[in-house]
């Protein structure tokens, strides 16, 4: 991405008048689309526009819809939704040139700025949407009131040398998978339940596998150590109990260790996905979070 088009000012398009109940969530949301750097991206609100703000973002490969389970409960405790489709990904599939979470975290601000969206915001991600929040704290954390992440490691520790040449050898793998193999492994490794395996293995599929992989090898290059860096704000850092997609449980015991206003949860007979393999849990977990006098959070919490 040249610096052209990083700077490229987003050009919002006139939201439409109807509101519309996506993904079987019960909650009127209404679609919108803002034009950023040549990559028109999609997203949803709900709730009021003068209620405090989440906004969330997903995982590589998924979509908006993997938060399916958490708008009603969100919108239900009395906040404003936003969740996006990111560049490469669902309907904001269009898209050029290399992904990096920078890159992303300018998109999350550009469709932040176009929906209007109150700062500061909660910031909730999983997996790669938890790096792209980090990633948006770190330029920008007078703007972020929160951050909920799922399933992902902090992108400031100091990661080994062998974890540095395991992530770029899994580039070389998964270009050389079968896509189709690919999504249905994928899909496994993510999810205890079901039903979520099959969306993921939908949502892989939809996306493609150029757009995976050119999201996968930005994925790699997301670690930027920074031994000094503390996060300062509320967090909630949760796991599930059988996330078998690398080391993310130690990494996330070993973050929320070095940051004083963290919370550490292991969410039983969940996967990597734990917002789909446990719902009611995640939705229980992080609306308890957002409801504590900031205050408190400064007591972490290791289940």
């Amino acid at each position: 991405m040249n610096e052209a088009m990083r700077h490229h000012r987003p050009e919002a398009s006139p939201p439409p008048s109807p509101l519309l109940s996506t993904g079987g969530t019960g909650v009127e949301e209404t679609a919108h689309s803002v034009d950023v750097s040549g990559a028109l991206l999609h997203y949803w609100t709900a709730g009021g526009a003068d209620r405090p703000a989440v906004a969330l973002t997903h995982g590589a490969g998924a979509d908006h819809r993997m938060f399916d389970p958490q708008i009603p409960a969100l919108v239900g405790a009395g906040y404003r939704t936003l969740r996006w489709d990111v560049r490469y990904h669902g309907a904001s599939a269009s898209g050029t040139g290399r992904f990096r979470t920078g890159y992303a975290a300018r998109d999350l601000g550009a469709v932040l700025d176009a929906a209007d969206v109150r700062r500061p915001v909660v910031l909730l991600g999983q997996s790669m949407g938890g790096n792209i929040a980090q990633e948006y704290l770190r330029r920008r954390p007078e703007e972020v009131a929160a951050l909920v992440v799922i399933g992902s490691t902090s992108s400031t520790l100091p990661i080994t040398r062998g974890e540095r040449r395991r992530l770029a050898f899994s580039r070389t793998l998964m270009r050389l998978l079968p896509y189709r193999r690919l999504t249905r492994w994928m899909a496994r490794a993510s999810a205890e339940d079901p039903g979520a395996q099959e969306y993921l293995r939908e949502a892989f599929a939809a996306n493609g596998r150029r757009s995976f992989l050119t999201t996968w090898d930005g994925m790699t290059r997301a670690v930027d150590p920074s031994p000094d860096y503390r996060v300062e704000k509320p967090e909630l850092l949760i796991c599930g109990e059988h996330d078998s997609t690398g080391n993310i449980r130690s990494a996330m015991e070993r973050w929320s260790e070095r940051d004083p206003n963290s919370e550490f949860h292991v969410i039983p007979g969940a996967g990597h996905v734990a917002n789909l393999d446990r719902p009611d849990e995640v939705n229980r977990l992080t609306v308890a979070f957002l409801r504590l006098p900031e205050g408190l959070r400064t007591q972490r919490d290791h289940d």
